[in-house]
């Protein structure tokens, strides 16, 4: 952000709405931009008419119904020009002249705000406003700017239609819009023109007119010194002539569109399944939020509203860009910020914005306190930044750990930062100091995070509640420094549009819309003093009572009896309501939903009471309490438990293995009749030696077995090992898993378990008896593991099973070639004998080594039986599919903490529910 209090173009308060009034009465809107105290630039077609003659011209400004006249002060001699300079009757308050840009090659990131006439009008007729974001590149005519515009656009007609109407569709992409300012960085560089380019059939390309095309006419020369406008026109600098991360901040890497491919992803999957989350229901949903705070980062936004469709607006007008998004309980901050994501995702040159939760946030060093008060905020915004990369990389968003410090040092990704009132304790009376501590150092973090040159705040949004009311009293939340907004609960008119639209769950018996018309009345006589109003007052609460209506649990009277508290309504929403989602997608979903309502309740009970038990950091490794990661699970059913039932697994193959070693070192490959029967030839020289590496050998894999085994956390292998991000470029379609490339990856899975049991077999009872076990096991093995237990699949995000073909070709090429030279000069083989037997041996290794991970959790599932169907991960993804759980960077967390804090403290529904 610049420091030298100029304002950031464009400014929202200078955006106005000019409309010209035709002669048989019709009018044409348009944009224009207030570049002086008088003056408004805007476009030349917007303020003459057909005959190149002057009309009357008035202009609004954003969220103003009152209509200003201006008078047309110069038009170009040339009507190719399409830029027009308009006088105000009355002067607007002081304002600082705009800088002329001048751009003479390249390409420039350029901004605008205009209002296009797809953004509708407010009832009392303000439009709404759109920002607009592209690429201009100067074309040989030397009077026109091509935009590349980036953002939301509609379906593009087809290549046979005719030139009217791909004509019609491209003008109504940006229709309105027309003299909209465009700004490169603080130069004012063009000016939209209604020219749509005809060689694109998206609608993504526009013209306009640059500020040289008209710079040096006579009459605009002097009318420029008339009111007193900036004489200087500037050269805008190209960013590619530096090379520097620093002067180019808006290159683009492969590492930064990978990330927006998988925030794209993310989104996609944290709000598949949700009901009140598609396009129609943010539509009947719209939240509405106040400003309460911070109006030192809002001057410019003002005068925007603050909604869905808006959020995007108003957050860019913010500087510098720091948003803490508040409001009660199930009010919609969570939807209200992805809404935020999804608009600024493609908007070309603005950072990727990252959703991270809070609630794996780590507690920072005991050192970091121990520091003076001068130098804590500097370390805990380093804290704060490494903490960012670990999330990249954990949540499997980004490669290399290079990749992440680059993008995050760069101030390439928002952060998105949810849940940060989780970091209290459940009581006011549970560890307040340290708790309190916690979220101090993180507010402190968050304050001292900086902008990529170090001086402003650097950009981030927050979502959480402001107050968390615990049963003796509530407690506020500090909150990090940037503009407040406060989401606002429904009014009684958004609850009446809502169920009136009948957009909600149908009757699940009759297969029609619930008949609300009890609450209806009670809302249409009452307004917001009514019960149902105050009872249904969140998005939460109103989906929680379409679908125990849908399903009958409770009717739409019990939601507005007065003898029943909203305390006792409220426990009876959440009570009927994975029942009634239970009743309808264990029907129309696919996958593991269990046989009963009180079994599904069931497994939500055990996965929330593992949370709720193993939250904070534990043995090493922080845990948010709130993700039901597949590779943390394991402690469900009995930590010591499980490790001695893995421990079981792993030494079983291992004495196996290491006893066809002694076998074959002794006796030769193939004699395991002449080992057990004592014919053993005497140990000296070569035997002996063979016997005492095949004993060390079999010790060392027993010993890494049952440390592996006995470890609490299993090891896996960081993926941003430059090797393993290798891999996961290189295999990028062999991972999407359909078709042939299952039966790769079957391949993959059979050959290395068929190839370890084949060597111990061989190295026992000779080559025939090997050969054939090992392709009967890999052959069971590779269709088993692929086709039912679903390794890859089932797994993928949480044990990185993807590199599991790098990690078995690296431990080959390893130990081939230690068995090239140590077999010739240890155990009297051949080199051959060494490269072959080394690399079958590497390959079994590396592809054992790494499936401990997913050994423990196989156990795990296995000894759970009881409490968690086995395949636990076709359960959670039915339970994201029926809106009860979402998916959040690897893991699932439960679509909302009330769902759960409710889960915890009532456990599994009565049979009468």
């Amino acid at each position: 952000m610049r420091q030298d209090n100029r304002e950031e173009h464009p400014v929202p308060d200078r955006v106005v709405e000019t409309v010209m009034e035709l002669g048989d009465g019709r009018r044409q809107w348009g944009t224009g931009y207030v570049i002086a105290d008088r003056a408004v630039l805007t476009a030349r077609h917007l303020v003459v008419d057909a005959g190149g003659a002057p009309v009357r011209v008035t202009v609004r400004g954003m969220s103003s119904s009152e209509a200003l006249p201006a008078t047309v002060v110069w038009t170009p001699a040339d009507p190719t020009v399409d830029v027009a300079l308009l006088e105000l009757a009355a002067p607007s308050a002081r304002l600082r002249n705009v800088r002329w840009g001048r751009i003479d090659g390249g390409r420039r990131e350029v901004a605008g705000l205009g209002f296009p006439s797809r953004q509708g009008r407010t009832p009392d007729g303000v439009r709404h406003s759109d920002h607009l974001w592209g690429w201009v590149t100067l074309q040989p005519r030397r009077h026109v700017l091509s935009v590349d515009v980036g953002g939301p656009t509609r379906r593009a007609p087809d290549m046979r239609d005719s030139p009217e109407r791909v004509q019609r569709w491209q003008a109504s992409q940006w229709s309105g819009a027309s003299g909209t300012a465009l700004f490169s960085g603080p130069y004012l560089v063009g000016v939209l023109s209604s020219d749509a380019d005809p060689d694109t059939y998206d609608g993504t390309r526009l013209h306009a007119v640059p500020v040289s095309a008209w710079w040096d006419d006579p009459e605009f020369v002097r009318e420029r010194r008339r009111l007193g406008l900036d004489p200087h026109c500037y050269p805008v600098p190209d960013p590619a002539a530096n090379t520097s991360a620093a002067a180019s901040p808006l290159a683009r890497t492969a590492a930064e569109e990978d990330l927006r491919l998988a925030i794209a992803q993310q989104i996609g999957a944290f709000t598949s399944g949700w009901h009140g989350v598609s396009e129609e229901a943010d539509q009947a949903l719209d939240v509405h939020c106040s400003a309460v705070g911070g109006e030192e980062y809002a001057r410019n936004a003002q005068a925007i509203p603050i909604t869905h469709d808006s959020i995007h607006t108003y957050y860019l007008a913010l500087s510098p860009g720091r948003m803490i998004i508040t409001g009660p309980s199930g009010s919609g901050k969570t939807i209200l910020a992805l809404r935020l994501m999804r608009q600024l995702l493609d908007m070309p040159g603005q950072p990727v914005p990252v959703y991270f939760n809070l609630a794996a946030w780590r507690v920072p060093s005991p050192d970091i306190r121990r520091m003076p008060p001068d130098a804590r905020p500097r370390a805990l915004a380093e804290c704060f930044e490494g903490w960012l990369v670990d999330q990249l990389l954990e949540n499997d968003l980004v490669v290399t750990w290079k990749d992440a410090r680059r993008l995050v040092a760069g101030r390439r990704i928002l952060p998105v930062l949810d849940g940060m009132d989780q970091l209290l304790p459940d009581t006011a009376s549970t560890e307040p100091a340290s708790s309190g501590s916690v979220l101090d150092d993180l507010v402190c973090a968050l304050d001292s995070y900086r902008d990529i040159h170090g001086g402003s705040r650097g950009a981030l949004v927050v979502a959480t509640r402001a107050r968390k009311d615990f049963e003796a009293e509530p407690c506020d939340i500090p909150l990090p420094e940037g503009s407040v907004v406060q989401v606002e609960r429904l009014t009684w008119r958004q609850i009446q549009e809502h169920l009136e639209s009948a957009r909600g769950p149908r009757d699940q018996e009759t297969n029609t819309p619930v008949d609300w018309g009890p609450v209806l009345e009670d809302i249409g006589a009452h307004g917001d003093q009514s019960v149902a109003a105050r009872r249904l007052d969140t998005p939460w609460k109103l989906t929680l009572a379409e679908w125990a209506a849908a399903s009958r649990h409770v009717t739409p009277d019990d939601l507005i009896k007065h003898e029943t508290s909203d305390v006792e309504v409220e426990e009876k929403l959440l009570a009927s309501f994975v029942p009634s989602v239970h009743g309808y997608h264990s029907v129309h979903t696919s996958g593991t939903s269990g046989k009963s309502p009180q079994q599904a309740m069931s497994w939500l009970t055990v996965l929330a009471q593992h949370l709720e038990q193993y939250r904070g950091t534990v043995h090493g490794v922080p845990l948010s309490g709130r993700e039901v990661v597949l590779a943390r699970i394991w402690p469900v059913a009995g930590t010591w438990r499980v490790r001695i039932a893995h421990l079981f697994v792993h030494t079983v193959p291992l004495v196996f293995f290491s006893l066809a070693c002694m076998i074959a070192a002794v006796c030769g490959p193939g004699h395991a009749s002449d080992f057990f029967t004592g014919r053993w030839p005497s140990l000296t020289g070569a035997t002996a030696t063979r016997f005492w590496v095949a004993l060390g050998l079999s010790g060392a894999l027993l010993a890494a077995g049952a440390y592996f085994a006995l470890r609490y956390w299993p090891w896996m292998p960081p993926t941003h090992w430059p090797l393993l991000a290798f891999a996961q470029r290189r295999t990028q379609g062999l991972r999407s898993r359909r078709g042939p490339r299952r039966i790769v990856s079957g391949l993959e899975i059979g050959s290395a378990i068929g190839l370890g049991v084949g060597m111990a077999v061989m190295l026992a009872f000779g080559w025939a008896p090997g050969i054939a076990a090992g392709a009967v096991v890999a052959a069971l093995f590779g269709w088993f593991m692929e086709a039912k237990v679903g390794l890859d699949r089932t797994l993928s995000g949480n044990f990185n099973p993807k590199f599991f073909w790098v990690l078995d070709t690296l431990g080959a090429a390893i130990f081939a070639g230690l068995g090239a030279l140590l077999f010739p000069l240890l155990l009297d083989y051949s080199w051959t004998t060494g490269l072959a037997f080394g690399g079958c041996f590497g390959f079994v290794l590396g592809f054992g080594f790494f499936l401990v991970p997913w050994l423990r959790y196989i156990t795990a599932m296995t000894l759970a039986r009881n409490e968690l169907p086995w395949r636990l991960a076709a359960f959670l993804d039915w339970a994201r599919k029926a809106g009860l759980m979402t998916i959040s960077g690897v893991g699932f967390q439960f679509r909302h903490q009330e769902l759960q804090e409710w889960i915890v403290r009532k456990g599994p529904p009565s049979a009468s529910v």
